[in-house]
């Protein structure tokens, strides 16, 4: 575990509570003890110095302090070396070192560190498990929302029991964020049909630099990944259907919607790995921007 995701129901004073099973996880298999630290990360992607204050049966009480947002993940370390560490300090002084070296660093780049802009999932709900996979590498890959999609082609019983799918998938989220110790706080959405999807992302507005995507396998007219990328937009949302794709009707409703068509190339891809392909390919084309973009003459 890179990370710990701190309770939902936490305030945001100075104190914090840690109940049941993950007050277990902490004290019983990562072995923390009391002056033990380690950066938490609320539901917002802040960051908090947390240090180990009380320990009991099934609780732990945490101090909790902001840290500096910052901070670079680098200097945050692995929750499970904090054992044996002296207290805050030493966290401290690492978070201010790695600070020092990362500001170096962007001074002789000559600009401000990169962040992607955020990328809006929407997937349509798959068969069996699968959809449990897409949330767990979709989280991992830094998406901010996901948005479970109920279309045609989607068997009936993938959009059974909706809150309880969804406290699952919020497990599975705290879960890929801890392991992976990515800095972006994914939120589930309870699922909903591509009319409620239209109405959640509003009308398309072009000034709002928002880009649609919806990963489609047939060829329709579309510009390349990296063309739709020419110009950094202020926020994605890649659409992608279940098993079997959408219906012809529903993708000209999500295109009337502001979507625009996208094939990935290659070979036709499954439906929980699409998604994957999709988000790394934008985070890498932008991340990389600089690289191909042409210079100006």
């Amino acid at each position: 575990m890179r990370q710990f995701v701190l309770p939902e129901d936490w305030d945001g004073g100075p104190e914090c509570f840690v109940r049941g099973g993950r007050a277990r996880y902490l004290a019983r298999v990562l072995r923390l003890g009391e002056g033990d630290n380690f950066v938490g990360m609320d539901g917002a992607g802040r960051r908090w110095l947390c240090s180990v204050r009380e320990l009991g049966d099934e609780v732990l009480r945490l101090a909790v302090e902001p840290l500096p947002p910052e901070s670079p993940s680098a200097a945050l370390g692995d929750l499970r070396g904090a054992r044996g560490r002296s207290g805050a300090a030493s966290l401290r002084t690492a978070v201010k070192a790695s600070g020092d070296r990362a500001e170096s660093r962007t001074g002789a780049l000559g600009g401000a560190a990169w962040a992607p802009p955020p990328i809006t999932l929407a997937q349509g709900l798959p068969k069996g498990a699968k959809m449990d996979l897409i949330v767990r590498q979709a989280a991992e890959a830094g998406v901010s929302r996901i948005v479970p999609l109920v279309s045609r082609h989607c068997v009936p019983r993938s959009a059974h029991d909706p809150a309880g799918r969804k406290s699952r998938w919020e497990r599975i989220v705290r879960e890929a964020l801890q392991q992976s110790g990515s800095t972006v706080p994914t939120q589930v959405l309870a699922p909903v049909d591509l009319v409620g999807l239209v109405a959640l992302l509003g009308a398309p507005d072009p000034e709002r630099g928002e880009l649609r995507l919806l990963l489609h396998e047939a060829p329709l007219a579309q510009a390349s990944l990296h063309g739709y990328l020419t110009e950094t937009p202020s926020r994605i949302v890649l659409c992608v259907g279940p098993e079997g794709g959408f219906a012809e009707d529903e993708v000209s409703f999500l295109r009337e919607a502001g979507f625009r068509p996208l094939r990935l190339a290659g070979a036709i891809l499954r439906t929980e790995t699409a998604a994957l392909v999709a988000v790394a390919s934008a985070n890498i084309i932008l991340s990389e921007r600089s690289s191909w973009m042409p210079k100006p003459q």
